[in-house]
């Protein structure tokens, strides 16, 4: 199933210029002319790299972002275990009392 996270946002976008890429490149001879005016390999490789780098800063925060919700499940089932024990102990002393 498609998940919209960081990662597949980047590489819509990266599919998005590709094809609109191509879409241009399938023009008539005068507009591929005035494409390649405007967009230079140097400009295509410097999108590129300024994609994949989005792409990796996207896969390193999602990692992180994963890891911190591990944590915090863990700490809430940590709390909840905890609280069991100390209801169970508050029981026992009043039912013992009364």
């Amino acid at each position: 199933m498609f998940e919209l996270t960081p990662r597949n946002i980047v590489a819509a976008a990266c599919i998005f210029v590709l094809v609109v890429f191509l879409f241009r490149m399938n023009t008539s001879s005068e507009k591929r002319a005035e494409y390649s005016d405007d967009m230079s390999n140097d400009k295509l490789k410097a999108l590129v790299y300024s994609l994949a780098k989005n792409l990796k800063d996207s896969n390193e925060e999602d990692q992180r972002l994963r890891k911190r919700i591990e944590d915090l499940q863990f700490a809430d089932s940590l709390q909840m275990e905890q609280t069991k024990f100390l209801t169970a102990n508050v029981n026992k002393t009043t039912s013992v009392g009364s």
